[in-house]
């Protein structure tokens, strides 16, 4: 077995247990009943990072005693005012406090993107701007407002792989 076949079965697992997570939530004409939240079924979704196994690695070295508390929940607080004011919250317990909702916070960066680089985007917009632009980079960061946890979740590529700005003849999108 090649390396390669590991890593597309490794992603393609992660993408099936996202829709399997949003099948629940779907009513009978395939629309999600709730606001979807998963990033899992992007269109052109590439370059998958999963950042679980730094993670664990992180809560392992918590709980041996090689790290402290103060060395992991250390929040830049621009980051906890971002997770505060446009941070998605979600369901999984805070992993250091076990008292609050961790909320991730979803940072886009690409050349294209001119001065909207480095800013934060929610869920619903980067399926406009994978549409728009022709490649970005997309990271999701966890964030604990109570202890300040913060850890990078996933990183991925998405875009539409075309030249920038859609179909115009001077590179910009046609007016409707």
């Amino acid at each position: 077995m090649c390396l390669a076949d590991v890593s597309t079965r490794y992603i393609l697992r992660i993408r099936l247990a996202g829709i399997v997570c949003n099948r629940a939530n779907r009513q009978p004409d395939g629309r999600n009943s709730e606001k979807s939240r998963s990033l899992t079924l992007m269109w052109s979704q590439r370059g998958v990072v999963d950042y679980g196994l730094a993670k664990r690695a992180t809560l392992q070295s918590l709980r041996s005693g090689r790290m402290t508390r103060r060395d992991v929940c250390d929040a830049h607080p621009y980051l906890l005012r971002a997770a505060r004011y446009h941070g998605e919250p979600t369901k999984r317990v805070c992993p250091i406090c076990e008292h609050r909702n961790v909320t991730h916070v979803t940072y886009v960066y690409g050349d294209q993107l001119g001065r909207g680089t480095g800013r934060v985007k929610a869920t619903s917009d980067l399926v406009q701007m994978a549409h728009e632009y022709e490649e970005f980079r997309v990271y999701v960061v966890e964030v604990c407002q109570g202890c300040s946890w913060n850890h990078l979740t996933v990183s991925f590529v998405l875009g539409n792989g075309g030249p920038p700005g859609g179909s115009g003849v001077d590179g910009r999108i046609p007016e409707t």
